[in-house]
């Protein structure tokens, strides 16, 4: 079972890290499954870390649909995340399920047929003279091909001559099916990250310093205009295009060498609780522009700034106002000290990263018709 099988009107749900306490039951899956389709019925497995499950919808599309908007989410806030394919079962007889937890499903009352049975790993036989059908009808098992000898056994049961050992047997079979596919699926998703990672690693041996610089894992707070005040002071910024959608933008510098010097000093620091990802950025296209509304395009000031090492001290002048300046710093980040005299006034940041904040905002603010100026220290 994978998620490469045809699709089938049948479910199979893997799901983990559902908390112990949870009370998973069919009437939980079946309020949960029943917005896609038919729910016809629902079998529930319960054993060790994962609880497995089919639902059998009454058409295929449903199942489809099913799949399509339930995989990957969480049954509930605590966990509870859904691996989903489509079952290999023909059929879900629910009839010759002994002592199951097995439930049927009816489109004109939406109750419950099936009574709620005990757990499978519970399940005894009273009578073993007594003559009972097997867990499921070898009919409705697929032939597998990479598990045709450990079904074997299981294909050469009879309604005729089942017994308590065979029933066990026959779950024990069934558990590795389930077991197998779950780490089939464990493995995919590894697999998955790891070539994520492969990429990373690719693009970080594959960069070439450039005039372009892509900023990733920016706050949702940053706007253009903070990102540009930023990065133009420790780098002549030319433009930027901010995406949004993805929290990314891509700088333009005036030449390879100040897109250095600003990926050095400001890589991996962290602006407005973020750290940012700085890589040089390759392309084709040598000229900055927005296609969509997604995607903001800023053109600053353009002016350029002695550039120096980051700090914490950062001194403001230009304006007369100079106490009413240390109040508005104050709602940016968090300040340590104050210098005043007549012409300037100087203020300590807790640390770097506070003042990344403040030269974010202010670097050539303009207040009550006049333009701060604000110097590193």
């Amino acid at each position: 079972m994978n998620s490469r099988d045809p699709p089938s009107k049948i479910l199979l749900l893997i799901i983990t890290y559902l908390p112990h306490s949870f009370p998973l039951t069919n009437d939980f899956l079946f309020e949960t499954f029943k917005q896609y389709g038919e729910v016809k019925k629902i079998l529930i497995f319960e054993r060790g870390k994962t609880n497995k499950a089919f639902v059998e919808y009454n058409e295929v599309k449903q199942a489809i649909s099913a799949r399509r908007n339930m995989i990957g989410k969480s049954l509930t806030p605590q966990g509870g995340k859904l691996l989903i394919h489509y079952s290999r079962l023909k059929q879900l007889d629910l009839e010759v399920v002994d002592h199951t937890r097995g439930s049927e499903y009816h489109s004109d009352d939406e109750e419950t047929q099936g009574e709620q049975k005990s757990s499978l790993q519970a399940m005894t036989l009273p009578n073993l003279n007594q003559v009972s059908p097997p867990l499921i009808k070898p009919q409705s098992i697929e032939q597998m091909p990479n598990i045709q000898n450990q079904f074997n056994d299981i294909l050469k049961i009879t309604e005729e001559s089942p017994s308590k050992a065979i029933m066990e047997t026959q779950l024990r079979q069934l558990e590795r099916i389930l077991d197998d596919d779950y780490e089939q699926e464990v493995a995919k998703i590894q697999f998955t990250q790891l070539d994520s990672n492969d990429l990373v690693i690719q693009e970080l041996l594959n960069q070439q310093p450039s005039k372009f610089l892509k900023v990733s894992n920016l706050d949702e707070r940053v706007t253009p205009r903070m990102l540009y005040n930023l990065f133009n002071r420790f780098g002549h910024l030319e433009a930027l295009l901010l995406k949004k959608n993805n929290r990314q933008s891509i700088l333009q510098f005036l030449n390879k060498e100040n897109a250095i010097i600003a990926k050095e000093l400001l890589n991996n620091v962290v602006f407005f609780g973020n750290e940012l990802r700085i890589l040089f950025y390759n392309t084709h296209n040598p000229q900055l522009q927005s296609i969509n509304s997604n995607e903001e395009y800023y053109q600053g000031s353009q002016t350029k700034f002695k550039i120096v090492p980051l700090t914490r001290v950062l001194q403001f002048s230009g304006i007369p106002q100079l106490l009413e300046i240390q109040d508005m710093v104050k709602l940016v980040g968090k300040i340590q000290e104050i210098k005043l005299d007549t012409q300037n006034i100087q203020i300590t940041m807790v640390d770097i990263y506070e003042a990344l904040k403040v030269i974010s905002v202010f670097s050539e603010y303009e207040y009550k018709g006049n333009k701060i100026s604000l110097t590193l220290k």
